[in-house]
């Protein structure tokens, strides 16, 4: 044992952990590195700072005394000088985690499915009101102002299958600058060129909606949710890139964008004023966003040209994402508290009420629209027949809404109920 060990034992300390800053002048760096190497103690651990600059014992029991730090000693060894500081109540929320790795999964890639582990993993009910931006995990120092987050309870934003969805996003992303066959766009008879643009007009005008109502919630939910965030991100994302397809086919081909009605803006502004983040996830992604993909399904499969056909292709793909998630954050939240459903209940029947005053019940540039693109022109004959396929497109949305209620736990009985009433702007 040498002799400074022994003065150590005389007082009665070990020093925990060792600072050596040799020759670093004395600065706000200096005492900067001091107080991480002491928030990184846990309580009442004790620091020792080595240091070759004499004269700094003051100094530092004035530091510690403004910092609410214990000095305890100073000790000259000769050619450098041993200082101890004991750390006192934590201004950190808990220790950060280390050594703990992320599992490769095949192909030896890192997934945001597998990143739950230690500090970063537990991912609470109910996100402490300190943690601004904090990510999950990181220790967060005292003191954090209150951002003001609305959504804070992770069973009103989780789903299950949220980092799946994430992961299929990043892998689905496509360009419609280039991912789309725009030299392939030949033209069409006049009657089907302006069918086109008017359910493009459609399409593009409901996708602004689905834009905007996501977006706006996301600055109220707690960042300890990141996942929801990172989702969304890439839903938002999704829904600017079908804006920008549904537009550029409107333009591309001599027409343009056509008409739009009361009863769509009536439609989405009844989706955009609600306030309850698990009603109008029920509302957009299970109904509206469900009964778009059937839409999508029927434009794709009546077609007249490649470009038509590949837009509505890949936004089918995306909307799935949407659905899915829709239905996952129901249904994590139903499957928590069935009395939710009643919540459900009532905003489909206020939506249908908002949405009976509006003076007309559909908006007929896009029926006939539909009925020249299904029947193939606009003949009587086509016509006639375009008209009865749009007749079926009614029935197989109202079926697989039904559906889509029963997967998030609905009863037969009010899934019927609801899916009869919903809007007949199909979003």
């Amino acid at each position: 044992m040498n002799d400074l060990d022994k003065d150590y034992e005389i007082v009665g300390v070990t020093p925990n952990e060792e600072l050596n800053l040799g020759d670093l002048p004395v600065s706000s760096n200096f005492f900067l590195l001091i107080r991480n190497a002491l928030e990184r103690l846990q309580e009442n651990r004790i620091l020792e700072v080595t240091t070759y600059l004499p004269n700094i014992k003051d100094d530092l029991q004035s530091w510690c005394r403004i910092h609410k730090y214990e000095f305890l000693m100073a000790l000259d060894a000769g050619n450098h000088y041993r200082h101890l500081i004991r750390k006192g109540n934590s201004s950190m929320n808990g220790t950060p985690d280390w050594g703990i790795k992320i599992p490769l999964r095949k192909g030896e890639r890192i997934d945001i499915r597998d990143w739950f582990q230690g500090r970063f993993g537990d991912v609470l009910d109910h996100a402490p009101s300190y943690i601004g931006f904090v990510p999950r995990g990181a220790a967060a120092e005292s003191g954090i102002p209150d951002f003001g987050y609305k959504l804070n309870s992770k069973d009103e934003v989780w789903a299950d299958n949220i980092t799946a969805l994430y992961e299929q996003a990043k892998e689905n992303q496509w360009n419609a600058t280039t991912d789309v066959p725009w030299q392939e766009l030949t033209e069409l008879p006049d009657e089907l060129e302006w069918a086109v643009c008017q359910i493009m007009t459609f399409l593009a005008e409901n996708e602004y909606s689905a834009l905007y109502i996501p977006a706006k919630y996301m600055a109220q939910i707690n960042p300890h949710y990141i996942e929801v965030m990172m989702y969304l991100s890439t839903l938002v994302q999704d829904e600017a890139r079908h804006i920008e397809a549904f537009v550029k086919r409107a333009l591309a081909n001599g027409g343009g964008l056509q008409y739009s009605s009361s009863l769509t803006e009536r439609s989405l502004h009844s989706l955009f004023i609600q306030e309850n983040y698990f009603q109008s996830s029920f509302l957009l992604h299970v109904l509206g966003e469900g009964t778009f993909l059937d839409l999508l399904n029927f434009i794709e499969d009546y077609a007249p040209d490649p470009v038509t056909r590949k837009i509505v292709h890949l936004a089918k793909i995306d909307e799935g994402r949407h659905v899915s998630y829709g239905i996952g954050h129901v249904r994590h939240i139903i499957e928590k508290n069935p009395k939710a459903i009643q919540s459900l209940i009532e905003a489909a029947e206020e939506r249908n009420k908002y949405l009976n005053g509006s003076g007309t019940n559909e908006n007929s540039f896009l029926m006939e629209a539909l009925a020249i693109l299904a029947g193939g022109g606009r003949s009587p004959e086509q016509l006639k027949k375009g008209f009865k396929k749009v007749e079926r497109l009614h029935e197989i949305m109202y079926e697989h809404r039904i559906q889509r209620m029963l997967q998030i736990g609905l009863d037969l009985e009010t899934a019927q109920t609801i899916s009869k009433s919903h809007t007949e702007n199909f979003m």
